[in-house]
């Protein structure tokens, strides 16, 4: 698989530019068409705003100014694809925000948002969690960190893959090879007790060796939390990127508190590769 198709998501929120920029330059570097997509939806409401009126006033106000915002959005999307010599398309909505990315993402090859944090319960909200997008995406998604700086796709230094016998992981494993082949150095991380993370990572190493990309297996025997290992040893080797599975629940206590995927996603300083 090639990635010729990124689409990434517009809203008028803090990290919008910045999404906007990395977007821009994982075009340029993949050398793909890319889909700039502006939902005109306040985000949440904030925490001053209660009551149905206030709340209708804010989102009124809030509404009108997401469609101004599209204008400069619009101008500031197109001089930076023109000056990195990017083919690209706009896209507009203004509904739920999954919804509008769900119309878009079956015409592109992987989707780039930006991590939600959980300061707020509102925010744990916001665009239904990436993991939503990832079940209905039917490919990869790209989280970016809050306030993060721009980042390329081609050529990384360290990649880390968290790899365990599931779907979820496998899937995120294929839809990376085109990252992994660009990539100077990659991790192949187990997780558990004893030494089974030699006999999972062996035939995986040889599967990414056939596609011409040299990994190295970690195993990493905690008995701590899988989403803070996966981040502790990211932070060992310096990864520029952490590629995994994502884990869909049906109990919302999950959705809001559980696996692995969401403490990553939560927590995460570095760029996530994820697919479902």
């Amino acid at each position: 698989m090639s990635i010729k198709t990124l689409l990434v998501h517009l809203a008028p929120d803090d990290d919008c530019e910045g999404r906007l920029s990395a977007a821009v330059s994982m075009a340029k570097g993949m050398q793909a068409h890319l889909i700039a997509l502006y939902v005109a939806t306040p985000v949440h409401l904030p925490a001053g705003a209660e009551g149905r009126g206030a709340s209708a006033v804010f989102l009124s106000e809030a509404r009108e100014s997401a469609r101004k915002k599209s204008v400069t959005i619009k101008e500031m999307a197109e001089a930076a694809c023109k000056e990195a010599g990017v083919d690209w398309s706009w896209a507009y909505g203004e509904e739920d925000h999954l919804d509008a990315i769900l119309e878009e993402v079956h015409h592109a090859d992987m989707t780039i948002v930006n991590q939600v944090s959980f300061d707020h319960f509102e925010d744990r909200l916001m665009f239904q969690m990436p993991e939503k997008l990832v079940i209905g995406a039917g490919g990869p998604v790209l989280v970016l960190p809050k306030g993060g700086k721009a980042v390329d796709l081609v050529g990384l230094d360290t990649v880390l893959v968290a790899w365990t016998y599931s779907k979820e992981a496998i899937r995120a494993l294929r839809d990376a090879l085109p990252v992994l082949q660009s990539a100077k150095s990659v991790k192949l991380l187990t997780c558990g007790k004893g030494h089974q993370g030699d006999e999972t990572a062996t035939p995986v190493i040889e599967y990414l060796k056939r596609h011409g990309i040299e990994s190295e297996a970690v195993h990493h025997s905690s008995d701590g939390h899988a989403g803070e290992e996966i981040l502790d040893v990211a932070e060992t080797f310096h990864a520029n990127l952490i590629v995994m599975g994502a884990y869909g629940h049906t109990s919302f206590i999950d959705k809001l508190f559980g696996s692995a995927s969401r403490y990553v996603i939560g927590h995460t300083h570095i760029p996530l590769f994820l697919s479902h």
